[in-house]
């Protein structure tokens, strides 16, 4: 096993950047050595985690520091990672050759300590300066001042406005970065987002967006999932060039039924479970015909009455708020493409 010696990790330079050196598009490969549970609650996109620490062993050297000195902080975080150095510069092993991007959660003694002892091992690592807490900070002022000209595409459950996103150019999909299709069974086949997770992924996507044109979203709630939309952002699509979408039933009810795939078990029990939450909206008859109908996997019947029954009332109930600046047909979803690349062009033309 490789020797240490303080110094590997204490001394010598540690050569850093700012945040706003750091391409947000295209960056070199990124190192969070913060806990995986920090990682876990928000990370730059991107990063992939090497900690340094485990949580026990960060909330012990965070004890030390406050009630101890920091030499006993630091002198215990050397013994932590004194045995497993080699595993740790061995991690990292795989992009030796590449320019490196280390951060903590605020550009402390993590990073720095990381990184002196990654350049002592031949590699080329740099601290990003701030760590998360200043890319957090960052990412949070940018947000708060976004305020996008956009499309808002509204239609009912089902009517295709996810399918013709992913066919649009431009576009900014809040369901796919939440990881959450913003309805009552929204969360199933995903792993919903964390805020911060959600915000930074907002934020990369805002990057690659453009600023001289509008472009389309979806029209959500100020909620998609367990994840908040940031308030200018939902400001503008408050305020922005309404569409609304129409499909027939029998479309709708496809689409659905290819969306939310009951294939296992596990899908079924929490269908299952989601279905029981309705009592009160549509009354236990109609829950226990619904739940008859999954078991006996006859899903066209659940999807028709819940699009007729549940979702349909309450979205054609909320639409009376909006004015619609055009309508199209989402039946044949190339037309409809072609329908809103035309309409937009239009507005840009009508804006000057």
């Amino acid at each position: 096993m490789t020797e240490v010696s303080p110094g590997q990790f204490l001394q010598g330079p540690c050569p850093s950047l700012a945040l706003s050196e750091l391409p947000f598009l295209s960056p070199p490969p990124l190192f969070d050595v913060r806990t995986a549970e920090e990682y876990t609650q928000g990370h730059i996109p991107g990063a992939l985690n090497q900690p340094l620490f485990d949580h026990f062993e960060r909330s012990t050297i965070g004890t030390l520091y406050k009630q101890v000195s920091p030499e006993s902080a630091m002198a215990a975080g050397l013994r932590y990672v004194e045995p497993r150095v080699q595993q740790l510069v061995e991690s990292f092993q795989p992009w030796q050759k590449q320019p490196l991007i280390v951060y903590c959660a605020r550009g402390g003694m993590r990073s720095v300590s990381v990184v002196r002892l990654l350049n002592s091992k031949g590699f080329t690592a740099q601290q990003l300066r701030g760590g998360y807490k200043h890319y957090r900070q960052h990412v949070l002022q940018a947000l708060e001042q976004w305020s996008p000209s956009l499309i808002v595409l509204h239609g009912p459950t089902g009517v295709g406005k996810t399918l013709l996103l992913k066919q649009l150019p431009d576009h900014l999909d809040l369901e796919d970065l939440a990881q959450h299709r913003s309805s009552l069974f929204g969360g199933i086949h995903r792993h919903p987002r964390t805020q911060r997770q959600f915000e930074g992924l907002l934020h990369q996507a805002k990057l690659a967006l453009p600023t001289d044109r509008s472009f389309f979203i979806e029209g959500e709630s100020r909620k998609v999932g367990p994840v908040f939309i940031p308030t200018p952002l939902a400001k503008a699509m408050q305020k922005g060039q309404k569409v609304l979408l129409h499909a027939s039933l029998e479309t709708r009810i496809d689409r659905t039924l290819a969306d939310y795939l009951v294939e296992d078990e596990a899908t079924v029990a929490e269908v299952d479970q989601i279905l029981q939450s309705l009592r009160m909206a549509l009354g236990r008859q109609l829950v226990d015909h619904l739940r008859d109908c999954l078991r006996q996997n006859r899903l066209r019947e659940l999807v028709a009455i819940l699009l007729n029954d549940y979702y349909d009332p309450r979205y054609y109930n909320s639409m009376k708020n909006y004015h619609y600046a055009a309508e199209f047909s989402a039946e044949n979803l190339d037309q409809t493409v072609d329908d809103l690349r035309k309409f937009r062009d239009d507005v840009a033309a009508a804006s000057g």
